[in-house]
């Protein structure tokens, strides 16, 4: 005779499943978030900081926005290193003597301490062939109609009067930094339907005793509107702009070098 068989639960038993995968995903998941929230503060508070410091040492009107960046990896990972990879400043509308223009500062290897030393910064600064107008005067040492920008000169137009008779002037003027100052060498002239090179007008019997008064370099000075630490490295046309490269090295941001003016000769 065979036993009975055991009757089945009614009720199968439930396996209990891990929690504990799922709460250290959430604890992660937490973590990171903060981590993340935590460096976008800090690297805001630095890049504000940044600004302010830039702001102040380039005397920058009330009201312009000045814009810091900080580049680099993560901002906690590059501050505990004691300093940052990489930081963009970006200046809109800053005055350099006659000129107007916007102005992009790249700094590498900057210091958390900003009254310690900068490797490295890089300037360009950038005048639209608009704003150049308003300096006009100065580059050409002549009342003047208009500016515009052909090829690699800037040319000033205006008229001059010959006999009596008023003609049409052009002056073609090549962008150049000699001795930290904007230096601008007319190399071509306009006058009425005919277009000349310095040379040619030299050589010109009825223009050529204009030349001597048309073909004077002019420089302008800007050194007392920019930081002592800052030079003035090059100048020249890119497309329909006026751009300087401005350059110093092992420049602290927020030392004497970077807050004090340079000098006129």
């Amino acid at each position: 005779m065979t036993a009975a068989a055991t009757p089945a639960s009614p009720h199968p038993v439930r396996r209990r499943r891990r929690v504990w995968p799922w709460v250290l995903l959430v604890v992660g998941a937490l973590l990171v978030g903060a981590g993340i929230a935590l460096d976008v503060l800090v690297r805001d508070l630095a890049e504000k900081t940044i600004a302010r410091e830039v702001g102040s040492a380039l005397e920058v009107p009330a009201g312009t926005e000045v814009r810091a960046s900080i580049g680099g990896g993560p901002f906690i990972v590059q501050a505990l290193s004691g300093g940052f990879e990489r930081v963009d400043v970006g200046v809109p509308g800053y005055v350099l003597g006659p000129l107007t223009g916007d102005l992009e500062i790249v700094a590498h290897d900057v210091p958390f301490d900003l009254a310690a030393p900068t490797r490295e910064l890089t300037g360009r600064y950038a005048v639209s062939q608009e704003a150049l107008s308003v300096a006009a005067p100065e580059l050409t040492g002549a009342r003047i109609d208009g500016v515009s920008i052909e090829g690699g000169e800037v040319v000033a137009s205006g008229e001059i009067s010959v006999f009596g008779a008023s003609l049409g002037l052009g002056l073609g003027l090549t962008p150049s930094a000699v001795e930290g100052d904007l230096a601008f060498d007319p190399t071509s002239i306009r006058i009425g339907e005919e277009t000349l090179t310095a040379e040619q007008l030299r050589g010109n019997p009825f223009f050529g005793g204009f030349a001597d008064a048309l073909l004077q370099q002019r420089r302008i000075c800007v050194a007392d509107s920019l930081p002592a630490a800052l030079t003035l490295d090059a100048l020249a046309v890119e497309g329909t702009s006026l751009v300087a490269t401005l350059g110093a090295a092992d420049t602290a941001i927020g030392g004497d070098g970077f807050r004090q003016r340079g000098a006129c000769a």
